[in-house]
């Protein structure tokens, strides 16, 4: 297994699932890592990593490396263009030269579709990207597609609701921001009364990856809890979790956000045999409870 984005959030909690299944793995990142034998530290937007996949010759790649700030989007496109879009690019040409026959492509589920179409949203709703992130997002899924039907060779994308975990790990989000204001006796901002997500754990995104990894989609999948709440009824279950009497100080919403997002997850569980095991509840506590016994 060779896995991209080897160090951020996913990305650790998805190789520690891998390694102690007994894979042999490779990653890749920005950062480095001097643990692990087969390592390499590349910025995709400079650089092209095909003699590294050559040489490690990996039978699955999983591409969770990109550039994930909607706002940073905005404010440099460019720098969005060549890591999501080239980068996404040189990782698939570099995995299909390498002889891999089996590509899990992690997409953006909350930044690609028409928020104001009929929720919750399914593979097939209208799509109406907002921000250049969520243009980029669709632009390496068309690559992955196009290159692997070309290729003969298997594919997934998986898009993602907005993933969440174990905050001290995790370190960015509405809900560790949401944490750590508390944390700190500060008033959190809630950019936008009206906006509403659907969030998903990290344990059962890395189940639908494995899934995945085991049998290819071909297709795009969304992962998510199917279940819409405003960042408003969020804050609220944080404060009780947390025991806090601070109100949040509610903002108008982002540019480039869009306002409400809820993923419909039938197709994974009629394709992968997913659905999710932890609701955001228990989510939250498992969230917190790992941070204070850290």
């Amino acid at each position: 297994m060779l896995v991209t984005g080897s160090e951020g959030f996913i990305g650790a909690s998805l190789v520690r699932k891998l390694l102690s299944d007994g894979h042999q793995i490779a990653t890749l990142d920005l950062k480095e890592n001097s643990n692990r034998e087969f390592h390499l530290a590349c910025n995709l937007a400079e650089s092209n990593p095909t003699v590294f996949f050559e040489a490690f010759k990996p039978e699955v790649v999983i591409h969770l490396a990109a550039q994930i700030v909607v706002t940073d989007s905005i404010s440099n496109p460019e720098n969005d263009l060549m890591i999501n879009g080239l980068g996404t690019l040189r990782v698939i040409q570099a995995s299909i030269a390498s002889g891999c026959k089996n590509f899990v492509y992690i997409h953006s589920g909350g930044a690609i579709y028409d928020s104001n179409a009929k929720l919750p949203l399914d593979e097939s709703s209208p799509e109406r990207p907002v921000s250049p992130y969520g243009l980029t997002k669709n632009l390496g899924e068309g690559y992955v597609r196009v290159l692997s039907e070309l290729a003969d060779a298997n594919w997934s994308s998986l898009a993602l609701s907005n993933c969440y975990g174990p905050v001290a790990e995790h370190g960015k989000g509405v809900i560790f921001h949401f944490w750590k204001s508390l944390k700190e006796n500060k008033k959190p901002v809630i950019n936008g009364p009206e906006v509403t997500r659907d969030f998903v754990y990290v344990s059962d995104v890395v189940d639908a990856i494995c899934l995945a990894m085991n049998k290819p989609t071909n297709c795009r999948i969304n992962i998510s809890s199917g279940k819409e709440i405003s960042l408003i009824q969020l804050y609220k279950l944080i404060q009780l979790e947390l025991g806090s009497s601070i109100e949040p100080n509610i903002l108008h919403h982002n540019p480039g956000e869009i306002l409400r997002s809820c993923l419909g997850n039938k197709k994974a569980s009629e394709v992968l045999n997913w659905q999710p095991k932890i609701d955001l509840e228990q989510g939250i506590k498992l969230s917190f409870v790992r941070e204070s016994n850290a």
